[in-house]
């Protein structure tokens, strides 16, 4: 695990809202409607990918998607998730996908030892919609023990 500094990444997709506990069933089934009707999606060439961001109290709000260029037009069939740049760890996760919420929990703690504080936001790149088998690389964004939020320089 280390501490990289991302541009910004914008996500267009289908939300997901749900308890931690409920996302395992969510998610997967948010992504088979996606692959679905990735035809309609923005034909950038981007990469599939899913964005966290924890609301509290135990609930989430994901978007998976497809990576855009910001300025890309989105129909209102969408949701587009702004990820800021700046100091994100990352981890690269070869495993099953059932176990990307172990490996994002491995990240957060790393994060605290090092007296980092995490602000909720993640991001997940590498999903597939073909079916072969998937590497991914997870971000977790933080602030930095010197209370910098976000920016690694």
């Amino acid at each position: 695990m280390h501490i990289i500094h991302r541009e910004p990444v914008v996500i267009v997709g289908l939300p997901v809202i749900g308890a931690f506990q409920d996302l395992s069933h969510l998610v997967p089934a948010a992504w088979r409607e996606l692959f679905a009707r990735q035809a309609q999606l923005p034909p950038t060439g981007g990469t599939f990918a899913e964005a966290s961001y924890y609301l509290g109290d135990g609930r989430y709000h994901e978007v998976v998607g497809v990576t855009v260029p910001a300025d890309t037009p989105v129909s209102g069939h969408w949701t587009v998730a702004h990820l800021p740049a700046g100091a994100w760890a990352h981890c690269r996760h070869a495993g099953p996908v059932q176990q990307i919420a172990d490996t994002f929990s491995a990240i957060e703690r790393w994060l605290h030892e090092r007296q980092h504080t995490v602000d909720g936001m993640k991001l997940d790149v590498g999903y597939r919609a073909d079916g072969q088998p998937e590497i991914h690389d997870l971000y977790v964004r933080g602030s930095l023990a010197n209370g910098v939020s976000g920016d690694p320089r």
